[in-house]
């Protein structure tokens, strides 16, 4: 019994120890250090992008950039790796409408990534329309084999601006349209004039006051507004005009915001604004929003119609007065 066991204690040591050296030689035939030989693929990085061109205060257009890279996936190479890039026939986006700083890119020795800028010409570009840029990258062998990976696509739009050429004397005229809120809104009786850098507004509000808030305009009646190149309007607050009313003059003033355009026929204005009592924080539409259907401004949504010197509109008979003081 005694040389039963022996033998069988001789047969498990024999067998650790092919265990035990199977282990070892298993790890040392593997090793850490990179292949030089081994498979490596190129793609794009953020192959995908939407945007639109914009617009200075001055009204100068803002062009699109944007680093388009590829990255390697792999290990680094011991030499420089060279990317062409090339245009797909489904591109919209035409040569005169963008440029490429390279057409390839290079990914130096020892490095996983390499990059071009793009930038449009924003000038030459359709306004309002949205143009595609697709490129394609040739590496050969080394394509990812995912084709969404090494193909670029980009959407971009000129922004729907088109600039005053002569500054505000190109907004300068009567205009045609509504001026009010809701069931006030009345036919605009507006009219501009260049002041200085500055754009002379008359007759806004004239429907309004009369009407809805039954007086006559007696004085005043002109403000200006700040034009700015990139489209859009500002009021401060200022004077605008004097009423009558029970036989005493009240003074008002008024302060809105809004934009121009001019890619149409003729210019546009559309001005959000309110008139106030001197010192007064609400006005009267913000005041009396309940009779506007809700909405705390007047709107002037016009178009210019003629060329015509601004005047003064004064001395207008109340038609009636929706609210008492």
């Amino acid at each position: 019994m005694k040389n039963i066991f022996k033998l069988m204690f001789v047969f498990i040591a024999v067998g650790a120890l092919f265990v035990a050296c199977d282990k070892i030689t298993y790890f040392d035939e593997n090793s850490n250090a990179p292949d030089p030989n081994a498979t490596y693929y190129l793609q794009f990085i953020n192959a995908s992008k939407t945007a639109e061109t914009g617009v200075t205060e001055a009204g100068g257009l803002v062009e699109v950039t944007s680093s388009i890279a590829v990255v390697l996936m792999g290990t680094p190479q011991a030499q420089d790796i060279t990317v062409n890039l090339v245009l797909d026939p489904s591109s919209t986006l035409t040569s005169s409408m963008y440029t490429l700083s390279a057409n390839s890119i290079t990914i130096p020795a020892g490095k996983t990534s390499g990059a071009v800028t793009f930038s449009t010409k924003a000038a030459n570009m359709p306004v309002g329309q949205t143009k595609k840029f697709v490129l394609n990258m040739d590496a050969g062998e080394h394509n990812n084999p995912n084709a969404k990976a090494v193909q670029l696509t980009y959407n971009i739009k000129r922004i729907e601006f088109c600039p005053l050429a002569n500054g505000v004397a190109d907004l300068v005229g009567s205009w045609s349209g509504t001026d009010g809120q809701g069931d006030y809104s009345y036919s605009s009786q507006i009219s501009t004039a260049v002041s200085g850098t500055k754009l002379a507004v008359s007759g806004m509000s004239v429907g309004f006051i009369n009407d809805f808030w039954g007086e006559a305009v007696i004085a005043g009646g002109t403000f200006n507004m700040t034009v700015s190149g990139n489209g859009l309007v500002d009021i401060p607050r200022q004077y605008i005009y004097t009423t009558i009313y029970g036989g005493a003059p009240y003074d008002y003033e008024i302060q809105g915001s809004g934009k121009w355009t001019n890619c149409g026929a003729k210019p546009t204005l559309l001005i959000n604004y309110d008139i106030y009592y001197p010192g007064d924080v609400k006005g009267l539409a913000a005041t009396y929003a309940s009779y506007l259907g809700g909405i705390g401004y007047l709107t002037a949504n016009i178009t210019l119609s003629g060329s015509t010197k601004s005047a003064v509109i004064k001395g207008t008979t109340p038609l009636r007065k929706v609210v008492k003081r």
